[in-house]
């Protein structure tokens, strides 16, 4: 078997599939009110597509760890692949890799406005070329160009992906996968709508803000701290 199918395979059901777990996953944590997996969980199914990507397009995917911000630049740097990313998807994408790696609720919990909405079209932009295009050379599918898409990204689907196969089955997970959702939901959901529902941001203060150096001294021995939070008390004794 060649190479190129063994790794298609790994990216598709190992990288592709785990990411649409953790983008529901995210989802619902955002519907229950949980910032802080859904942040964590965000952050892995958008390292996950982009790793994916770089597999499908021949690329290696190693030494990135969850810094989806160079795994993006990685991908824009595929030659002949335009992601079409809006601005504010970049963003977005700037401020997960920030504040999603904080599972031991280290450094503050900040949900930004419309964070879901921002996830959503993220992962809808990236996931689209999560797929092997060369499995259907051959087949004289007509190629839609990617502004089409955009305009009506709910009649986009992809080949043998979990989020379809769960729009088409509607298990428990679909009401999780369908609301709110501009890119996967209703077909007469409006985005205003959505965006003026998420409308709220939040912050909360880890507990090592409270206490500060004096915390770091009594935890030091017995919890691993992360890099950023010892450096940052460092500078500030």
């Amino acid at each position: 078997m060649e190479d190129q199918v063994l790794i298609n395979d790994y990216a598709q059901r190992s990288l592709r599939y785990t990411a649409d777990e953790d983008y529901i996953a995210a989802r619902m944590s955002y519907k229950a009110g949980l910032t802080e997996p859904f942040l964590w969980s965000g952050l892995h199914s958008i390292e996950k597509y982009l790793k994916a990507l770089l597999l499908f397009k021949k690329r290696p995917a190693k030494g990135f760890k969850h810094d989806i911000v160079k795994l993006l630049s990685a991908v824009n740097a595929v030659a002949g692949l335009d992601l079409r990313l809006p601005a504010k998807a970049e963003l977005f994408i700037h401020y997960i890799n920030e504040f999603g790696e904080n599972r031991y609720f280290e450094g503050a919990a900040c949900l930004e406005e419309c964070a879901l909405d921002s996830l959503d079209e993220v992962v809808w932009y990236i996931r689209r070329y999560c797929y092997d295009e060369s499995a259907y050379e051959g087949y004289n599918l007509r190629k839609i160009e990617p502004s089409d898409l955009e305009k009506s990204p709910k009649e986009y689907r992809l080949p043998g992906g979990l989020l379809e196969k769960i729009i088409k089955e509607k298990p428990i997970a679909y009401s999780y996968l369908v609301w709110d959702n501009f890119f996967y939901g209703d077909e007469n959901i409006e985005r205003d709508d959505i965006r003026r529902r998420q409308s709220k941001f939040s912050v909360i203060d880890p507990p090592l803000a409270f206490f500060g150096k004096e915390a770091l001294e009594a935890l030091k021995d017995f919890v691993d701290l992360s890099y950023d939070t010892k450096q940052y008390f460092k500078e500030r004794a």
